[in-house]
């Protein structure tokens, strides 16, 4: 009889312990189903969807009554419709895919490396920053919207290496613009030459009036006549020579188009008493 007595109160015992042990989260109480149930509501008022759906999870398990699971329930597969998502597609400089880059959600880490799943957000605009070694944050701001599924975004980590290869004045002014500098250099040259000799004539012919009036038939007096007449006729060359150049640059300049692969060619040539310019486009 004591030993039936002494196992009766052990199993007592047992059950009450067992009675009073917590609900754990996959059996909630009838009052944790009540709770998240209201609180659901409350989260889906506010548009956190993500939330809504958590508690909804909670109110749908087996253990809480009938009526409030059933509902539960069917409110699960509704936030699951309207929660969007959102991949992200993260690459370097260079354009390699990046996997190793941890994603902030306003401030609340929300992945901590992206492996090109779909990341559920909450609807609304949110601002994302985006980590990863060796680079500095990039920060981009979304507008969510309700039910948008799959939405692509790419986003690029670090600055492009600036190119080495130097770039030459034809290539930012194009073929025909820097021909255009060119011919206009060498028109300004031929009016400084013209501007000389013009000098030299003047001085030639003032030398020679004093040295042999017109008409003189002294040696040194005739070749300073001479002097003059060549000096002169440089000078009235390489102003007209100029004239044209700088004419011709100006023209070349104002009707020049972008560059291309086929673009205009053009040749300078310089030769006794001429200068010549040729363009072919």
């Amino acid at each position: 009889m004591k030993r039936r007595r002494l196992v009766v109160s052990v199993a007592l015992a047992v059950s009450a312990v067992l009675s009073s042990r917590p609900a754990v989260a996959a059996d909630p109480t009838t009052a944790e189903c009540l709770a998240a149930s209201e609180a659901s509501l409350k989260s889906g008022n506010e548009h956190r969807l993500r939330k809504e759906r958590s508690e909804l999870l909670v109110c749908a398990a087996a253990s809480c009554p009938a009526d409030i699971r059933q509902e539960c329930t069917r409110r699960v597969d509704e936030v699951n419709t309207a929660i969007p998502t959102i991949i992200f597609e993260t690459k370097d400089a260079s354009g390699n895919d990046l996997s190793a880059v941890k994603v902030s959600m306003d401030g609340q880490v929300l992945a901590e490396r992206l492996e090109g799943s779909a990341l559920s957000i909450d609807p609304g605009a949110h601002t994302f920053v985006f980590e990863t070694a060796g680079q500095a944050p990039v920060t981009k701001q979304f507008v969510i919207r309700e039910s948008q599924k799959n939405r692509h975004e790419a986003i690029r980590l670090g600055s492009p290496a600036a190119s080495s290869t130097p770039t030459t004045a034809s290539t930012e002014l194009g073929t025909q613009k820097t021909v255009a500098i060119v011919a206009g250099g060498v028109g300004v040259v031929g009016i400084a030459v013209g501007s000389v000799f013009g000098f030299v004539a003047m001085a030639r012919k003032n030398d020679a009036e004093s040295a042999c009036p017109a008409d003189c038939s002294d040696q040194r007096g005739m070749n300073l006549w001479q002097d003059a007449g060549r000096a002169g006729n440089v000078s009235t060359a390489a102003f007209i020579a100029g004239g044209v150049m700088l004419a011709g640059g100006a023209a070349l300049w104002l009707t020049a188009k972008p560059d291309s692969n086929h673009g205009p060619t053009a040749m300078i040539g310089m030769g006794p008493g001429s200068i010549q310019l040729k363009a072919v486009w």
